[in-house]
């Protein structure tokens, strides 16, 4: 997913899960995030997807700081049956975008 799309999902205040999956000390130490993401570190991710902590009824949107890791996270969960899209570009995307 484009940054300007995933901009336009949260302007309308659609349904979905943002997952921030960069490690823990990434996210709290990086000024750029988005409002109402979660932060669930990548590897993380994989567990609580296999504890059924993920929803498979709700849009789950992936992000992390440039593109790869959100974008793994999302090919796999897809095959596990989730409704998962990424950012592509990650945060430096989004940044971009909001100039």
């Amino acid at each position: 997913m484009k940054a300007p799309e995933l901009r336009k999902k949260l302007e309308q205040q659609e349904d979905v899960l943002l997952l921030d999956v960069r490690e823990h000390d990434e996210y709290e130490s990086s000024e750029d995030k988005i409002k109402g993401a979660h932060n669930v570190p990548m590897g993380k991710v994989f567990t609580e997807a296999a504890k059924g902590n993920l929803p498979k009824d709700k849009k789950i949107i992936t992000v992390c700081k440039s593109g790869g890791r959100c974008e793994i996270v999302a090919r796999e969960l897809q095959a596990k049956g989730y409704d998962i899209e990424y950012l592509e570009g990650g945060m430096e995307e989004w940044k971009k975008n909001l100039q």
